[in-house]
């Protein structure tokens, strides 16, 4: 414990030091100290909630942001280790390849709905992206704005435990020529180029980049491969109609290698046409994922056409959402090799909704908001989601906010409908039923000062019709995927912000969860403790901030945290307690370049975070240092 607490006084040493100027400061940096207060009390301004700007205050559903600063000083080579430091949200690092997400546990990625500027970027044959090999790099992110408990009202299947929305910089906001390069032990690298301007009215971003990096561990089966990497090519561009409405036309591009448990090779593809106007909006969006996975044994694809709608209507005190969505999903798996090699099915699926949610301002201090949302899902037929809040401030910068909320996790199409024609190990089920998750939770937001921020929540989760997802290779070759068990789960989250002089500030926060399930009673399936400490300076052209992450034990159901690949044959598999240290100091020898070191696990707390036993496991996490270089023309 001392050496981590060595790091954190080194960065609050950095930040007294240079207190003692600020004896001497001018009326000048006077005035920057109070921008900064001013910058730290402003209510932020959230999409994701409701699927329209709102005041964070009054969002319906608990929301976290993380800034594009917050991922800048974090020093984190992907949005994986980004998201660690959130209350709340559990990450996997099955491999170096693949950060699994989480919120308030069943840390699968299938259970978080990902979006990327509002757009849905799942498999739906898998129900997941791992965010390792997604089209977009750090540089290009704005926030991220996470939804914990259920987020299904305007989302539907999949926001089960929440939902991530990945905002992406506007081109206005990366105006010029930007290059980020970074390298380090491990083979790691991690580069891009982002150029974004102006031309006949016209405003337009491109980006290309590049990853990549050896695993912790050398292949432990013969299907997987000991390096990974991804390539990417992205495009942006928004053109205005008139003074009030605009086209947004987006395209992304992945080609990944050695992903996936370290034995996929996807390649994704988004593109999204959106029209904005006030209180209207409309986007149709295109996803399609194509892959070879076990040493290019069989071949997936899947193609997702969706298009949506939302008219918001604002009468007196109410401001009523109304929306739209319609879906089609075309999949098809194959074997290219082996004794099923020729082998092939395809499966279709049809998803429409309808949404309705009104929020009712009785005074400035009281409001009211109720939702539902009815969907027909061509493998399920019809299902029914609601969502109601009260939000009361007491008095000003302090708000209390009560949700109740239900939820469904859709079964993948791999779990519904696979006949075993081609991939024989993961037998669908079309008797499966959706999971259901009924939410309540209670939270309090309060301002405390000028250079505090503090908000708490507790909740309480019923789930019902928990899937097995044990592989048939493990057992009986006929047996099919099933509806096993109930669940409850209770916890809170406690987390504070702070501001302690112009150069120094930090975060801590500490979150609980314990469930009690009908397959694996009250076994820790994800940690019930975490603990997260951050500390961050800055002092002229020097920057420094460390973070340290203290994880309870628990015990892993999944092969590398993957339903896709079936439980743990022996049972599952215990996960010891860790703690990490991740440190970054940069320098700015002007203003648009910066000179950076990072460490990730900087005192190299070897460690698991996915099961270690079992044939296909995870990786042991080890230290990891970078070097980068950021410059802008």
């Amino acid at each position: 414990m001392k050496k981590y607490l060595l790091v954190l006084g080194m960065v609050v040493l950095l930040g007294v030091e240079s207190g003692f100027d600020a004896l001497a400061q001018t009326e000048v940096e006077l005035a920057e100290r109070t921008e900064e207060e001013l910058l730290f009390m402003e209510i932020p301004i959230v999409f994701a909630p409701s699927k329209r700007l709102q005041p964070i205050t009054e969002a319906a559903s608990s929301v976290r942001i993380i800034t594009a600063q917050d991922i800048k000083h974090s020093g984190a080579t992907n949005i994986g280790d980004v998201l660690r430091s959130v209350a709340g949200v559990d990450i996997r690092e099955a491999h170096a390849s693949q950060h699994v997400i989480g919120i308030r546990g069943f840390v699968d990625t299938s259970h978080v709905l990902v979006t990327i500027d509002g757009n849905n970027v799942f498999m739906y044959h898998a129900n997941h992206i791992f965010l390792d090999w997604a089209p977009l790099d750090l540089e290009e992110i704005d926030r991220i704005e996470i939804i914990k408990g259920p987020g299904a009202i305007f989302y539907g299947g999949n926001a089960f435990g929440g939902v991530l929305n990945i905002v992406t910089k506007a081109p206005g906001q990366m105006n010029g020529t930007q290059v980020n390069i970074a390298g380090g032990d491990w083979d790691t690298i991690r580069g891009n180029i982002i150029h974004a301007g102006t031309r006949n009215g016209l405003d337009y971003s491109l980006s290309a980049g590049y990853r990549g990096a050896e695993e912790w561990e050398a292949a432990k089966i013969a299907q997987e491969e000991s390096r990974f990497s991804v390539g990417y090519l992205a495009g942006k561009a928004n053109y205005p109609l008139d003074a009030e409405s605009s086209l947004l036309f987006a395209a992304r591009y992945s080609d990944a290698q050695n992903v996936i448990s370290r034995v996929c090779n996807p390649k994704t593809t988004f593109i999204s046409l959106r029209y904005d106007r006030p209180d209207f909006w409309m986007r149709a969006f295109y996803n399609n994922h194509e892959k070879t996975f076990w040493d290019d044994t069989f071949g997936v694809a899947d193609a997702n056409y969706e298009l949506e709608v939302l008219r918001i209507l604002r009468w007196g005190n109410n401001i009523t959402s109304l929306g739209g969505y319609a879906k089609k999903t075309a999949w098809e798996v194959e074997a290219l090799k082996g004794d099923k090699e020729g082998n092939k099915e395809k499966h279709n699926v049809k998803d429409y909704a309808l949404n309705v949610e009104n929020e009712y301002h009785l005074n400035d201090r009281l409001i009211f908001t109720l939702g539902a949302r009815g969907e027909y899902y061509s493998l399920l037929n019809y299902l029914a989601l609601g969502r109601g809040s009260i939000i009361y401030a007491p008095m000003e910068n302090q708000v209390l906010r009560f949700t109740v909320g239900s939820g469904y996790y859709i079964p993948s199409l791999f779990q519904h409908t696979n006949e075993g024609t081609a991939y024989p190990f993961a037998l669908g089920n079309s008797s499966l039923k959706e999971e259901k998750i009924t939410s309540y939770e209670l939270s309090y937001y309060h301002q405390l000062d000028k250079r505090a921020k503090l908000s708490a929540s507790v909740f309480y989760n019923d789930y019902r019709d928990l899937i097995d997802n044990i592989q048939t290779a493990w057992g009986d070759p006929t047996r099919e995927i099933q509806n096993v068990a109930d669940a409850e789960q209770y916890g809170g989250e406690i987390e504070i912000d702070f501001t302690l002089s112009p150069h120094l500030a930090g975060f801590a926060n500490y979150s609980y969860q314990h469930i009690s399930r009908d397959d694996f009673g009250d076994l820790a399936v994800d940690p019930e403790n975490k603990f997260n400490l951050g500390l961050r300076a800055k002092f002229a052209k020097w920057s420094a901030n460390t973070t340290f992450h203290y994880v309870d034990e628990y015990n892993e159901i999944y092969l590398t945290s993957n339903p896709v690949f079936g439980q743990v044959a022996s049972g599952p598999s215990k996960v010891k307690s860790y703690n990490t240290v991740d440190a970054r100091i940069a320098y700015s020898p002007k203003d648009n370049l910066e000179l950076s070191i990072a460490a990730y696990n900087l005192f190299n707390d070897r460690h698991y975070e996915s099961n270690s036993t079992g044939w296909h496991t995870g990786d042991k996490i080890g230290r990891k240092i970078s070097a980068g270089v950021s410059y802008k023309f």
